[in-house]
């Protein structure tokens, strides 16, 4: 690691949100940087951690962002495990929609506290099953919300196993599926309904936004399917 002595230490500070957020796109990493220069200046600086190995990016084809995750040497160097921090090449661009749509709901009210995947594991060790988000809030009372974002669909015994899961779960209040495809929406509201009694319905809500890929979904506003009826989150956090 040698090439490291050509790297400023303050370079390294501009690297530490993607210890909570895996991947972000560079106007976000710079946003939650507090990183005051210019943005291309901010471009120059990520593209030199990225020849010297320690991130990595892709292109988001949607939406044409350019997105930047820690590769081992970056891990490492941020003093952090890299099996928690470590990004699945083939499943890198729904980590970047799961990363945004956790920023969003950072910012809603009534929401306190944002967890991916990798920090529920530590926060939650009794939680039956790991979802790609988890957010804790208080909205008259405590509460906690999964987060699935579905962008395939999964088959229908596994998806029924997992609503079972989450039906059971002591830890978990609601679960909010989000998907940018009617026909996993269908599919997972058909596969709920074929659970019967076997499973609290009024658990699960369901978003459909045909942005999501985009980076331009507007979560608030989406319709969300719930409890027979259709309605938002934004209605359901009362923020109308």
């Amino acid at each position: 690691m040698q090439y490291l002595e050509k790297i400023k230490p303050s370079y390294f500070d501009l690297l530490y949100p993607l210890r909570k957020w895996k991947i972000l796109n560079v106007r976000a990493l710079k946003e939650e940087a507090e990183y005051h220069g210019s943005f291309s200046g901010f471009y120059k600086i990520i593209s030199k951690l990225e020849k010297n190995l320690l991130v990595d990016s892709f292109i988001n084809s949607w939406s044409n962002e350019k997105f930047i995750y820690l590769l081992p040497d970056g891990i490492k160097a941020l003093g952090e495990n890299e099996l928690s921090l470590n990004i699945n090449r083939e499943l890198r661009f729904h980590d970047s929609i799961v990363s945004k749509v956790a920023r969003d709901f950072k910012s809603y009210p009534h929401i306190e506290e944002v967890y991916l995947d990798f920090q529920t594991r530590q926060e939650f060790p009794l939680l039956e099953r790991v979802p790609d988000c988890l957010v804790t809030g208080n909205l008259r009372n405590p509460f906690s919300m999964a987060i699935e974002v579905e962008l395939t669909q999964k088959s229908q015994d596994r998806v029924k196993k997992i609503l079972k899961t989450y039906s059971d779960s002591k830890v978990v209040n609601q679960v909010l599926y989000i998907t940018d495809k009617k026909t996993i929406l269908e599919a997972y509201k058909k596969y709920l309904f074929e659970l019967g009694s076997v499973v609290l319905k009024e658990k699960f809500l369901f978003l459909y936004t045909k942005d999501l890929a985009k980076g331009k979904a507007d979560l608030l506003n989406s319709p969300v399917h719930f409890k027979n009826h259709v309605t938002s989150l934004s209605e359901l956090f009362k923020m109308t």
